[in-house]
């Protein structure tokens, strides 16, 4: 298969096929003519919990975010989530020489290496189902718990990934040269220890690790926004460090969360924001080498749109920081930076379906996957919007 020619995105679309060009032309048209429809004043901006699965980071748990607001008190709330990601990196450091074919890949590792060298392959999908159960305690208090499970397995969408960068002209990132279908997490570096720490060929999956928390609605300030929920939250070690299941160890994080409404749309609530800005403190995954520090900041903001009273349109950003600052390779040490697009659609009164695909920023950073799917089912005890 020929290398990919980047160019221009506006030069690729117009030579798109007409559907495309008909469903962006619509939905603009769609928003021009039905803002003032979106009349919700009880209508706010709920961020998407998607959440990074690259094998290595999905190890610390950067806690997804709930929204401005907490429930009330008699109140709860489920959330069934299914995010799904496809993965394919490679890169080594300290090796002076060009990168080797995979089918060598690990055993020239093996066969001794420089010092300091290090050497990563990451190719396959990661899964990952979770149960989140909100509960408002009192007045303006909250708990939650989430229990996940996690997965990492052969590229089954390997064929349909290639067509999803053709049709928007994004960069393969060297997938064209591997076999499709293929299961493969493998690190190794010489970090004082020596040796191999991850070599995964098959797939595996087990119980995540669990995590609680609770939340406080901070009393209402003078910026003009929906209100500001504080978090807090614990990560168990109850998942597999051997499989990447699970860390290991312990992990805290604090994040406030906030929305509102963006300028000149106050009166029909047409178009909102929410933000979260958040550290988190970790000890080290067991099985791997220092990573060099115990702390990483998060943060996520999204911009909504909604065109009618029962849709909700919402571009988002997560970025966070990474613990891994001792390694070279750029999918450890990279910032993670996802970008979502996505939709959230209203079942009857109480129930909300939230559905999205994720992306990273074009390889700028390689610290998560290349694209990925994120799908939550929400139900509520009471209908939207009354907590």
């Amino acid at each position: 298969m020929p290398l990919l020619t980047p160019q221009p995105f506006a030069v690729r679309f117009v030579g798109r096929p007409f559907i495309w060009r008909c469903v962006v032309v619509g939905l603009l048209i769609l928003g021009y003519l039905s803002g003032a429809q979106a009349d919700g004043r009880d209508a706010v901006a709920v961020p998407m919990r998607m959440v990074n699965l690259h094998p290595f980071h999905v190890l610390y748990g950067v806690p997804g975010s709930f929204g401005a607001r907490v429930l009330r008190l008699g109140s709860f709330e489920w959330i069934a989530s299914l995010d799904a990601a496809s993965h394919f990196s490679r890169f080594s450091a300290g090796i002076p020489r060009a990168p080797v074919h995979d089918a060598t890949f690990r055993d020239e590792f093996r066969a001794g290496m420089p010092p300091g060298a290090e050497r990563i392959l990451v190719d396959g999908e990661t899964y990952r189902q979770a149960l989140t159960l909100r509960v408002g305690l009192r007045e303006r208090w909250e708990a939650f718990i989430e229990v996940p499970l996690l997965a990492h397995r052969g590229g089954a969408f390997d064929e349909f990934i290639a067509d999803w960068h053709d049709v928007f002209g994004l960069d393969t990132g060297g997938r064209q040269f591997v076999p499709h279908g293929r299961m493969a997490i493998f690190y190794a570096g010489d970090t004082g220890r020596g040796g191999v720490h991850v070599d995964l060929e098959r797939d595996v999956g087990a119980l995540g690790d669990a995590s609680f928390g609770l939340g406080y609605a901070v009393r209402r300030m003078l910026l003009p926004n929906d209100g500001v929920a504080v978090r807090a939250a614990v990560k168990l070690p109850t998942g597999d460090p051997d499989l990447l299941t699970g860390s290991g160890g312990l992990s805290a994080s604090l994040w406030a969360e906030t929305s509102g409404t963006l300028p000149g749309a106050a009166a029909s609530r047409a178009w909102l924001y929410a933000a979260t800005v958040g550290v988190l403190g970790a000890e080290a995954p067991r099985g791997l080498p220092d990573p060099g520090s115990r702390w990483l900041v998060f943060g996520r903001f999204g911009v909504t749109w909604r065109p009618l009273r029962w849709l909700a349109l919402t571009s988002q950003i997560d970025v966070h920081t990474s613990p891994y600052t001792a390694s070279r390779l750029p999918p450890l040490a990279d910032v993670g930076v996802m970008l979502g697009f996505g939709g959230i659609l209203r079942i009857g009164k109480r129930a909300t379906l939230e559905v999205a695909v994720t992306e990273d920023d074009s390889g700028l950073h390689r610290s998560a996957p290349d694209i990925g799917l994120h799908v939550a089912l929400r139900w509520h005890s009471r209908p939207a919007g009354a907590s």
